[in-house]
């Protein structure tokens, strides 16, 4: 989607640049009354955002797009902890900064948190991670400019997506776990009743048990933060369960938790416990032991990410659902 500008406000109301950038600024005095109504008309309607730019005021790009991540329910230190964003990002500023253009990136805790942003620095798009509610997207789609939306379930169409295909990762990661057998796995994740993304996930993990014949035994099933710390609280319940020797996390930073906290209590990896985890992060790839994983070439996804939002801005054809490839990634801690 296009973004309006200065020039569209003007073309509707039949009036010139000058004349709209004296309405926007409150230079009523130079503009009669009727024409005043029917400008601000016009910027309600076509959903144009003012800019305290003077590039703006031009009718000229920016050059600078946002990478918003809204997270509702955990601070900004939380979210940065996870290393899936700082390579995501890596790969999309890279690109980017390739083409020309700088980015802006804000973590958005509340549902104006958007016009916030948009307002402040004039950005020619946006790419926008895990927008799972409509309330959410609603009040993003009235600006009516450029975004591609990163693992995003959303049920609404007209928006351009990027995704993996996070319900079959999940099956086959579930299946490589239980090499044929039937042996219960813990799974842990985030709160993926929030999530469009993790409800995916959960549903791929709960299908390959279904059909390789196993018990879904939601208690099995861990959910908080998606943190290191939640990571080694999920391990120490899992301990306690009799029989359970197979854990999928739906993230690495996860997985990380889950293996310190096992290697505390003493536990062989991949003898006594095997751990799975999810993204094939910097991380995943270094220590000891290397996790086993599904891979994402994150770096890549981000690089794609920035192909696409160009190409958005730029009014190229750009399929509606993108989707990246995954892998399973075996390594040190499945046998």
């Amino acid at each position: 989607m296009r973004r309006v500008t200065i020039n569209d406000i003007a073309r509707e109301c039949q009036t010139s640049k000058a004349t709209v950038s004296y309405v926007i600024n409150g230079r009523y005095n130079k503009v009669s009354q009727e024409m005043v109504e029917k400008v601000e008309k016009a910027v309600k309607d076509l959903g144009y955002v003012p800019s305290l730019s003077a590039k703006s005021l031009a009718g000229r790009e920016s050059n600078l797009i946002g990478v918003i991540i809204p997270q509702m329910d955990v601070g900004e230190k939380l979210v940065f902890d996870n290393p899936f964003y700082s390579e995501f990002l890596s790969g999309l500023e890279y690109y980017l900064r390739k083409a020309g253009c700088g980015v802006v990136l804000s973590v958005i805790n509340k549902h104006n948190g958007f016009e916030e942003m948009i307002k402040k620095w004039n950005l020619d798009g946006a790419v926008v991670f895990g927008i799972d509610n409509d309330k959410m997207l609603d009040s993003l789609g009235k600006y009516r400019f450029p975004v591609l939306l990163i693992d995003s379930y959303i049920t609404k169409t007209g928006y351009h997506r990027m995704n993996i295909r996070d319900e079959e990762a999940c099956y086959e990661a579930t299946k490589f776990l239980l090499h044929g057998e039937q042996e219960p796995i813990a799974l842990v994740t985030g709160q993926y009743e929030k999530s469009g993304l993790l409800q995916q996930r959960v549903n791929g993990y709960k299908r390959a048990l279904c059909e390789a014949g196993c018990e879904v035994d939601l208690s099995l099933t861990y959910q908080g933060d998606i943190t290191h710390e939640y990571g080694m609280e999920a391990a120490e319940k899992i301990l306690k369960r009799q029989g359970v020797n197979k854990i999928l996390a739906t993230a690495d930073i996860l997985a990380y938790g889950i293996l310190n906290q096992l290697q505390n209590h003493g536990r062989k990896i991949p003898e006594e416990y095997e751990v799975m985890g999810f993204d094939d992060t910097y991380q995943s790839r270094n220590m000891y032991p290397r996790v086993t994983t599904v891979g994402q070439n994150i770096l890549k996804r981000g690089e794609k990410a920035g192909e696409l939002i160009l190409k958005i801005i730029g009014g190229q054809q750009v399929e509606k659902e993108n989707y990246m490839d995954f892998q399973i990634i075996e390594r040190d801690t499945t046998r």
